[in-house]
């Protein structure tokens, strides 16, 4: 492994590292799902770059050398972090989009995982196979893209489309790099094949895919951004008006939880009122109501939300929406 190379590969586990880190934190913070879904993805990532490290030192240690076996194993230990990864990752787009059913959520790692064993066991020294087996990563984030996609594109809810419109431009970023994956191993074991490839001081392996690194990358500035968003509004249990950003996203947040729970407009304007833990009477003076009536529009929000008290009702809000 090339210098140059090496030092690429611990940037990578450590960015996959804190961003573990940063979405457990947010996930004991907001109980949000996504986040704790988030957290064991990139957890699952920096064991998989991890093993990459290992080569060298296996090479030196076993007096074999690496054989086919060893490759084998640490091909059955990547196809097993893979699929940790991705299957965490489809949890959690399935958890924000609210696919519920379970045959939907695991059926696609099933058949990942199923698929990977079989083009491994049968690969042998066949580069078309191992094209193959390397590309599965990339169809199975080309699944989870699609049915995201297909989900924004049938959902009738402007409230929804708006919600998840948020990311459009950030699944198209994600689906070009997956190309460039996918293009990435042609030429390695279609075009070339060779199992490495010499720059100046870097070497690159096919047994990697450095577009795949880069993508990662990615999904670890999104996911630490959101996860920072998350705690930073929580840090503020009252937004204020003149944050615009943070105020707009949770006003868009509302939309999606009012539209959920059936709430009506005034109901949504109390919830919001709720939300910067106001009291019945802060509430009846800021909407010029009276505190018998807002009283009653508390009542029914907590009846259709299914909850007993407010504390409740803005904790099942943050962790849901």
């Amino acid at each position: 492994m090339g210098l140059a190379i090496f030092y690429e590969t611990l940037l990578v586990i450590l960015v996959s590292a804190l961003t573990a880190a940063v979405c457990l934190s947010s996930y004991l913070v907001t109980k949000r799902k996504t986040m704790l879904f988030a957290c064991i993805a990139f957890m699952f990532y920096f064991f998989d770059v991890a093993s990459i490290l290992q080569d060298d030192y296996a090479a030196r240690e076993l007096a074999s050398g690496l054989t086919q076996e060893y490759y084998f194993i640490r091909s059955l230990y990547t196809m097993v972090t893979g699929a940790g990864f991705l299957g965490a990752f489809w949890f959690m787009v399935c958890e924000y989009i609210g696919e519920c059913r379970r045959s939907i959520r695991i059926t696609p790692i099933v058949v990942y995982a199923a698929l990977s064993l079989i083009l491994l066991a049968i690969s042998g020294e066949s580069k078309v196979l191992r094209f193959c087996y390397y590309s599965c990563r990339a169809a199975f984030m080309f699944w989870i893209l699609a049915y995201g996609a297909v989900h924004y594109l049938r959902t009738k809810d402007p409230v929804e489309r708006q919600r998840l419109g948020r990311y459009k431009n950030h699944c198209i970023a994600l689906a070009l790099l997956g190309m460039v994956m996918v293009a990435e191993d042609a030429l390695f074991f279609l075009v070339l094949s060779t199992d490495t490839i010499t720059i100046g001081p870097f070497t690159f392996s096919a047994e990697r895919n450095y577009a795949e690194n880069v993508l990662m990358m990615v999904c670890a500035a999104m996911t630490c951004w959101f996860a920072l968003r998350q705690l930073d509004i929580h840090s503020n249990k009252a937004p204020v008006v003149d944050d615009t950003l943070r105020y707009r996203q949770t006003a868009e947040d509302l939309l999606v939880y009012a539209k959920r729970h059936q709430l009506t407009a005034r109901e949504q304007e109390v919830l919001d009122y709720i939300l910067r833990d106001q009291d019945n009477q802060n509430i009846a003076s800021a909407m010029s109501l009276s505190p018998s009536t807002v009283k009653v529009h508390v009542r029914n929000i907590l009846q259709k939300t299914g909850h007993t008290n407010r504390q409740e009702l803005i904790q099942d809000f943050w962790k849901t929406v």
